[in-house]
C-alpha cells in the first residue's frame, strides 16, 4: 500500500451548518440554492457592517479572498457526472461552482454598491487582497472595503492536500469565513492596518525558507511576529522569526483554514491591540502552497489613512 492510500485522521472544525446566525438566510430568494460558503461570507460580511450602521452602502466594495471556493457544490455536480453521465449534471448547481457567485450573492442581499473582485490563492491571498482594498480606498475608488476570506471543507480537499503533501501532523483544519471593514473614516475600527506585504513566492522547501526570510526582514526588529503557520509551513516559519518576539494565541493556534485563517488572525491582532498589550503586531499568512504574504496591524494613532 503507497503513503498516498494509507488512511489518515485530522481534527476538523466544521461550521454548525444549522445554527441560528446562518439559518437566518435562508429565507432569502438569493441563497435558497447557494453553497454553504455563501452563507459563511454573508454572515461575517453582516457582522462587520453591523459595527458601522451609518455608512453608505452604496460606496462599500468587496474583496473576496478563496483558496478552494464552492467544494460542496463542486464535489456534488461532478459527481453527478462521473455516476449518472454528462446529460444529469444540474444546471442548477454549475453556477454555484464558480468562484464568482458567493459574492455576487453577498452584494445583493446585503445592498451593496462598490466594487467587487475575487482573488484566487492560498492563504497568503489575504494579504493580496488587503492591498486590493488599501488601493481602492486610496484612490477613492470606494469609500469602505469588506475584505472577507471563507473556506468550505470537504473530505476530498484533506484527501488531495495529503497525497501532495501540503497537510502534515498535527494540524488542525477548519472551516468558515471572517471579514474585516476598512475604511477611511476609522471612528468605528479598533484598530488599523499600517502596512501590507505580498508576493514572497516559492516554489520548494527551499524557496519557502528564503521567501519566509525576506517576508519578515520587512518587520521592526521590535514589533512582536503572531505565531500562525501551520502543516509544512511551522518549522520554516519558526526557524525565520527564532530571533524575533512571538506571540501565540492563550487558546493555541487558529485553526488552518486558509484565507479564512487570514481573516481570523488579522482580527484576532486588532483585539489584541485594542486590549492595551501591544501597539502594533506583525501578522504572517503562511501559504501552504505559493507564497507569504504579512499585514501589520496598529493602533490607530499609528496608521496613516489612506
Amino acid at each position: 500500500m503507497s503513503d498516498a492510500s494509507k488512511s489518515c485522521d485530522y481534527d476538523v472544525l466544521q461550521v454548525d451548518r444549522d445554527a441560528p446566525e446562518l439559518r437566518r438566510w435562508e429565507r432569502e430568494p438569493r441563497l435558497r440554492r447557494a453553497s454553504p460558503i455563501s452563507y459563511y461570507l454573508v454572515e461575517a460580511a453582516s457582522q462587520a457592517l453591523e459595527q458601522a450602521p451609518h455608512i453608505d452602502r452604496g460606496r462599500v466594495g468587496v474583496v473576496g479572498a478563496f483558496f478552494l471556493g464552492c467544494l460542496v457544490y463542486t464535489v456534488r455536480f461532478y459527481r453527478q457526472i462521473t455516476s449518472e453521465g454528462r446529460r444529469s449534471a444540474s444546471p442548477v448547481i454549475f453556477p454555484e461552482t464558480v468562484f464568482n457567485s458567493p459574492l455576487s450573492h453577498l452584494v445583493s442581499v446585503l445592498g451593496l454598491g462598490g466594487p467587487v473582485y475575487s482573488q484566487v490563492g492560498d492563504t497568503s491571498c489575504w494579504s493580496s487582497a488587503l492591498r486590493t482594498a488599501q488601493t481602492w480606498l486610496a484612490r477613492g475608488t470606494a469609500d469602505h472595503v469588506l475584505v472577507i476570506g471563507a473556506e468550505e471543507f470537504e473530505s476530498h480537499q484533506l484527501d488531495a492536500f495529503r497525497a501532495g503533501g501540503l497537510f502534515r501532523q498535527p494540524l488542525n483544519v477548519a472551516d468558515g469565513a471572517g471579514a474585516v471593514l476598512l475604511g477611511r473614516d476609522d471612528t468605528a475600527a479598533i484598530a488599523g492596518i499600517r502596512e501590507v506585504h505580498d508576493g514572497f513566492s516559492y516554489g520548494n522547501s527551499a524557496q519557502a525558507a528564503e521567501a519566509a526570510r525576506q517576508c519578515l526582514e520587512c518587520v521592526s526588529p521590535n514589533c512582536p511576529v503572531m505565531e500562525t503557520a501551520s502543516g509544512g509551513m511551522a518549522p520554516i516559519a519558526e526557524r525565520a522569526s527564532a530571533d524575533r518576539r512571538n506571540l501565540s494565541h492563550s487558546a493555541g493556534k487558529i485553526p488552518e483554514a486558509a484565507t479564512a485563517s487570514g481573516a481570523w488572525n488579522t482580527i484576532l491582532a486588532a483585539e489584541t491591540i485594542s486590549g492595551g498589550s501591544e501597539r502594533e503586531i506583525a501578522v504572517p499568512f503562511w501559504g501552504l502552497s505559493q507564497q507569504c504574504g504579512l499585514a501589520i496591524c496598529a493602533a490607530l494613532g499609528a496608521v496613516k489613512q489612506p
